[in-house]
Parts: structure tokens; sequence; C-alpha cells
């Protein structure tokens, strides 16, 4: 626990209370179950793209990724062209057949694909099964955060963010986590253009950030992974994210085709950005603070211990964001499987919208709900756990 200022409540209050008021605002504008899963199909390709980025780096970057930068070093970079080949696979072969198809999920498009409702409830419960795994990883970076923070127990950070996510998604539905992920976008990406000048000059300029950490470790500025692990790491991330359930609902909500490339080629943008950034500065609080016992905290105690305390606690909010951004995808996707593939279709058709709607919200609370015991457990680093789940998707 850190000795924190009055910046820190006020900041990360004001943007727990921004997300919200999204949520509300979209949950006035939902009429019907298909605009709470796919948004009226209304969304632009700047927003579709933040919400691609947002989505995609999650715990596994801000904590995850920095953690193993902070580790290892450089070289985990390349996993980023392995991720980039699979949004390109995603724009070229994947993504325009979505939207083409107009569904609600992807096991709409698997069951018609393959002209069978077993196909449906087969990939429904493999999303729900993969996602039950993600969803432990957020909750367990999101717990990191508050407890080296505040102090508090794991679960409880954990069940704090849960709840502030829980709220706008449950309410707003697609529309809030679209609009919601596009400002948590921004904050990410945004946050390192303060950030890095202010990290690099603590720590004592670019040059003797590449110099001592060569002399402490040679591995973290060199090759500190054999090809075959980077080749992995990559293939893991690019297939999944190629074919990821989270990202593929999206493209429903997109207005057509062309939307669908160009959001893709804005969300290429934000992670280059952050992905560079993420690598530099974990290189850096490597270089202040050469022997953190758990490499999950590093993001956090750069925020807190060494940038200034309102960069510092927008550093937070880009932390806590790309967690809640996940989150929030991963509630509606895991949630329209029970509640559209598996109640709506296979089990009562003749459901009306309204109570489609609310099977949608029940669905989507319970399954927020059902990591929490996994999460008590710690499994690993979360960036392993994010691995584990890319392998499952893939």
């Amino acid at each position: 626990m850190f000795d924190i200022g009055t910046e820190f409540y006020v900041i990360i209050g004001l943007y727990f209370l921004v997300v919200v008021a999204i949520g509300l605002w979209s949950g006035r504008k939902n009429r019907g179950s298909e605009d709470f899963l796919v948004a009226g199909r209304s969304i632009g390709p700047v927003v579709g793209g933040a919400a691609f980025a947002a989505t995609q780096m999650s715990a596994g970057t801000f904590v995850g990724t920095f953690g193993i930068h902070y580790l290892t070093g450089a070289s985990f970079l390349w996993i980023w062209a392995g991720l980039w080949m699979g949004w390109l696979i995603s724009a070229t072969l994947v993504g325009p057949k979505l939207q083409a198809f107009r569904g609600q999920t992807v096991p709409d498009y698997v069951a018609t694909r393959f002209n069978s409702q077993t196909a449906r409830g087969i990939s429904a419960l493999l999303l729900v099964v993969a996602y039950t795994v993600y969803l432990t990883a957020q909750y367990q970076a999101g717990g990191n955060v508050f407890q080296t923070m505040f102090g508090v127990p794991l679960i409880w950070g954990a069940l704090i963010i849960l709840g502030i996510t829980l709220i706008y998604t449950m309410v707003g539905g697609m529309r809030a986590t679209a609009y919601s992920d596009f400002v948590q976008a921004i904050i990410m990406a945004g946050v390192f253009f303060a950030a890095l000048p202010l990290l690099f000059g603590k720590a004592g300029g670019a040059e003797f950030v590449g110099d001592f950490l060569t002399e402490l470790d040679p591995n973290l500025t060199g090759w500190s992974m054999s090809f075959v692990e980077l080749a992995g790491f990559g293939a893991a991330f690019g297939l999944s994210i190629a074919v990821a359930p989270y990202e593929l609902a999206r493209m429903y909500t997109l207005r057509d085709r062309r939307t669908v490339k160009l959001a893709i080629g804005v969300a290429f943008v934000f992670q280059a950005i952050i992905g560079i950034s993420v690598a530099a500065a974990a290189m850096a609080v490597h270089t202040m603070y050469p022997f953190i016992s758990n490499p999950d905290i590093a993001s956090t105690v750069m925020s807190v211990d060494v940038l200034p305390p309102v960069v510092g606690a927008l550093f937070i909010v880009a932390i806590l964001a790309a967690i809640m951004s996940t989150i929030s995808g991963i509630m509606i996707v895991s949630a329209s499987a029970i509640s559209h593939d598996f109640y709506s279709t296979m089990i009562r058709p003749q459901a009306s919208d309204r109570e489609k709607l609310m099977v949608n919200r029940v669905a989507v609370l319970l399954l927020a709900i059902l990591p929490i015991s996994l999460t008590l457990q710690e499994i690993d680093l979360v960036q392993f756990i994010v691995l584990l789940q890319a392998s499952l998707i893939a």
C-alpha cells in the first residue's frame, strides 16, 4: 500500500462516474434485445476502432504485458507482429462476412454456416468456458491494482471493478460498451504522451536505461525468449484475435463492410502507440526498481511511486479502463451465448422481445459472478492466464 494523494481518489471517482453515465445514456436508447446486443448497428469507424483496441488491450496489456516486459525485457514486443497479422486476417477474410451476415452473435454465424443447431450449442458453450478463464485474469488484475494502491484484499478490488462494469453493461448493453471503450482507448493512448517523457527523465534517459539493463542482464535488451516461444505467443494471440468472439460480435454493431475495415485500421494505430509505450515504460521502471517481487504490480508501482500524482492517477485510470473495457465486452458476448443462442433460439424461440432483454441482463449478472471463485485462487501471473485463454480461442 502506498501513501497516495487526494488526486487519485478524485480522478478515479470521476472516471467511474463517466462510464456509469455512458451506461445510463445508452440504456435510454435500447428499445429491445437487438439494440442491447448490437447497438442498433449504428457504430462508426472511429468509435468502433477504439472499441476494438480497448477490448483487446486488457489487463493482459497494462498489467500482464507490462509485467512480462519488466521481467524479460524487449523481445516480447515481437508478439505484436502475430497479433496484427490476426487483425489483417479479420479485416480481409472474417470481419466483412460477419458484418454482411447481420446476425447478433458469433454462434448465429456458426449455426448458419454449418446448418446445425448443435454447432450453435457447441460454439456457445466453448465461448462461455474460454471467457470465464479470461474474466478471471481481468478480476485478478483489478484486484492487484486496488490491493497495491489501497491495501484492500484482492477480492474487494476485484468486486469494485466488477460492480462498476456490471452497472453500465447491464443497463446500456453493447452501445454502452462501445462508447465507454472509445473513452477508455483515448485515456489509454493519451496518458503515455505525458508519462513517458517524465518516466525516462527520472530513469536517467533512454541511453542510460539501455546501458543499465544490458549490464544488469543482456537478455533484457537482447533475446530473452527463443524464436519458438515468440512464434507460439504470436500465433496464440494472432489466431485468437482473428476469430475472437468478443471482437467479432462488434462487427455486427458497425454500419457497413467499409466501416469494418476502417475501424480495424483505427485499432492498429491505438495498439501501436500503446504496445510500444508499454514496453518502453516497463524497461524504464526496471531500471529504477530492479527487484520488484511480483511483475504484475510494476505498472502500479510506476503510477504511484514514480509519476507525478495527476499523471499517475490517469495511468491508474488507464489500467482500470483496459480491464473494464475487456470485462464489459466479455460480459456481453458470454451473456449473449446464454440468452440468445441457448434460451431465445434453442429453448424458447417464442419469447417476447421484452423477455429476451430481461434474460440478457440476468445472463450478464450470472456470468459476471461465475469467475470470482477462480480469481480467489490467483492461479498464475495475469499474462499467463491471458495466454491460456488465447490458446483456447485460437
